[in-house]
């Protein structure tokens, strides 16, 4: 059965729970992007803080010095195949399978695997007896002969983002224990924001964070642009584009078309950004956007609202669960026609007024706020057996 909050096990649960010092392994595949590097880097920050023992395996990391330096200064064993043997990932499994085995912890409470890796499998075979594995399915569920599908159907039990994701793979696979956790988002709760001012006839600022690939759409907001502002509740407006381009293609299409339509004064392309930037990017917009195809639960729109920000996304993956009873956002189906209607609506609110700041932190707080998801984290990796209700 899906349940967002464990029940509480029985008394014979509880005492196969490890005593004294937790200790957690974390198998990060190849240390993704985005919401995955934000939430490890938080999840990893969050059980140092109360004395876990963390050891982070990967294959291989798309992590930049810095986020990497960050990890290891707060006491997390990093364990990562040197860089020559980073160069190809047959050599990489290659000096995992002869290395693992030494340097897997004899005790832990859990294994926690993010994503689809063999990595995944392999720790799982060399994982201590009493040591619960979690697979955590980050974006949708997968198909049960792929990758993802096999860490699925392996590990003991299963995290998912959303509750759309949850419900689904409860169908798949009926037997397992499944929880929904959300993603961490910060390493503390949000302050309740400012009342926001009505926008009015003043610059309207839409901005959107995230990755530059195809399933989230960012070039066909700036392809768009044009037409879009030509709304008259859109003029005047700007868009901002924040985000790693993983292929190198995106952003050069996308300069080109800025030039080439003369919107140079209206769109910015501003690549990358860090997890410390986005308090200011955030104090410096009015709206944020996300149209994707397909998504996990998107952490950049909790940021949003924690900060008192609406956005306008479409329906993909667990998003249309961040639309339900909440006022002050947007949501839309993947059809572009629809997107554009919803952002023309957010508009026409933003420049009257009535979007509700506090109201909108108050909800995402509330679900997905730092208290709710810690202590989630927490109990799940800590205390896995009592969490998921295994014997």
């Amino acid at each position: 059965m899906v349940i967002d909050s464990p029940q509480s096990p029985p008394q014979s649960v509880q005492s196969m729970e490890f005593k004294g010092h937790p200790r957690v392994m974390i198998s990060g595949a190849t240390l993704g992007l985005g919401g995955i590097r934000t939430h490890l880097t938080l999840l990893c920050q969050l059980l140092r803080k109360r004395g876990v023992e963390v050891s982070l395996f990967a294959n291989g990391s798309d992590w930049d010095q810095e986020s990497l330096a960050r990890v290891k200064a707060i006491g997390v064993r990093l364990l990562l195949p040197p860089a020559a043997f980073r160069q190809t990932r047959k050599l990489a499994s290659l000096y995992s399978s002869l290395s693992w085995p030494v340097l897997v912890p004899h005790k832990a409470n859990s294994l926690y695997c993010i994503g689809a890796g063999r990595s995944h499998l392999l720790l799982n075979k060399l994982r201590p007896k009493q040591t619960l594995s979690i697979n955590h399915e980050i974006v949708e569920p997968p198909g049960a002969d792929s990758l993802a599908g096999q860490c699925a159907a392996n590990l003991d039990s299963t995290v998912a983002n959303s509750k759309k994701v949850a419900q689904i793979m409860h169908n798949f696979w009926p037997q397992k224990p499944i929880r929904v956790i959300p993603f961490l988002t910060s390493d503390r709760s949000a302050p309740i924001p400012e009342p926001r001012a009505p926008v009015g006839g003043g610059m309207l600022r839409v901005v959107y964070l995230g990755r530059l690939v195809e399933q989230k759409r960012p070039d066909q907001l700036v392809r768009r642009w044009r037409e879009i502002r030509q709304h008259p509740v859109m003029n005047p407006a700007r868009l901002d584009i924040y985000g790693y381009d993983p292929a190198g293609k995106m952003k050069a299409e996308m300069e080109a078309c800025i030039a080439a339509n003369q919107l140079s004064d209206q769109v910015t392309l501003h690549g990358e950004y860090k997890l410390s930037d986005l308090p200011r990017i955030l104090a410096e917009s009015d709206l944020v956007v996300l149209p994707s195809l397909w998504e996990g639960l998107p952490l950049v729109l909790v940021e949003a609202m924690l900060k008192g920000v609406p956005f306008v996304a479409t329906a993909a993956g667990g998003t249309e669960e961040l639309g339900l009873k909440n006022p002050d956002v947007i949501v839309t189906s993947t059809e572009w026609e629809d997107f554009e209607k919803g952002l023309i609506q957010m508009a026409e609110r933003l420049r009257a007024g009535s979007i509700n700041a506090r109201r909108l932190h108050s909800w995402a707080e509330d679900g997905y706020g730092y208290t709710t998801v810690s202590r989630k984290w927490l109990e799940c990796l800590c205390k896995p057996r009592s969490f998921f209700n295994i014997q």
